[in-house]
């Protein structure tokens, strides 16, 4: 008999790598405006990156805007989309190194 829980793979809904990857990108994009919405509303959006910039701030926030990858990550993860959490760990993984880089031309 079958269990339903072992499905395959290329069955799933949402189950690319590409999907993965547009989510995670996404997703750090989506926190990094809601900080500036929530935070820096009396602000346009050009200004809201120079005070980053200025206060040397920028490095942080963004880095802390990748960490809510860690939402969508566990939860391809717990549906057995393996794919697509390898997309969100390789976007992850991608904006980690931009954020190293930049912190050092910071």
């Amino acid at each position: 008999m079958n269990n339903p829980k072992n499905y395959d793979d290329k069955t799933l809904f949402l189950n690319k790598i590409g999907y993965g990857l547009l989510i995670g990108i996404l997703t750090p994009l989506l926190f990094f405006l809601l900080n500036y919405i929530f935070r820096f509303k009396q602000y346009n959006f050009s200004e809201f990156l120079r005070i980053l910039l200025e206060s040397k701030k920028l490095v942080g926030v963004i880095s802390l805007a990748i960490f809510p990858n860690l939402i969508p990550f566990m939860l391809f993860i717990n549906t057995n989309r393996y794919s697509s959490g390898r997309g969100v760990l390789t976007s992850t993984i991608i904006l980690g190194i931009l954020v190293f880089i930049f912190y050092f031309i910071q």
